[in-house]
């Protein structure tokens, strides 16, 4: 099985820092899963126009490839202004909805305060069912004070919620 690993913003380190960590966790659950990483900060993505794939850059080409490849996602994102970024919301544009269906996907996201965790209900959720996903019933929501200052996850309780998804993941995985 492969799963994508995806840093879906253009700001920050936190949303990249979770998020491997998570896979991290996932590959110690099933070390035999091939796990690919995707920052969208190392891309420069086309905005979705509705042209052919084959006309956008060799960027959005190679990640739309990417994503189409794999056989699952974990999926970080930072919540900007109660919503997720625009970068991210571009990137599902551009991928053609049948690529992602019945796929697993699990969710991370930080943002400035514990109330952006309802965009993950709001917006993000909602894009990933019309997709027709297999979203992970559990999340991981972090904001900066579960970081140290070296920028390492230190909450207790978050790095126990990532152990978690990464064993709900694991079951996930042995039955797709």
């Amino acid at each position: 099985m492969k799963i994508l690993g995806m840093s879906g913003t253009l700001v920050g380190s936190k949303t990249s820092i979770v998020t491997e960590y998570l896979l991290k966790q996932i590959k110690k659950q099933n070390p035999e899963v091939e796990i690919e990483w995707v920052d969208l900060k190392d891309y420069s993505l086309d905005f979705c126009d509705g042209r052919p794939i084959e006309k956008y850059n060799e960027d959005t080409q190679r990640i739309i490839s990417k994503v189409a490849s794999a056989d699952g996602y974990v999926l970080g994102t930072t919540i900007l202004h109660g919503s997720i970024p625009g970068a991210l919301k571009n990137l599902f544009d551009l991928i053609p909805g049948h690529v992602l269906g019945g796929k697993p996907i699990a969710l991370v996201a930080n943002g400035g305060n514990p109330e952006h965790q309802q965009a993950i209900e709001k917006h993000l959720k909602p894009i990933l069912s019309y997709l027709n996903m297999k979203v992970l019933p559990n999340d991981v929501f972090v904001t900066s004070s579960d970081f140290n200052e070296k920028n390492e996850i230190k909450n207790p309780e978050i790095l126990e919620q990532l152990l978690l998804l990464a064993r709900d993941y694991d079951e996930v995985c042995t039955r797709v």
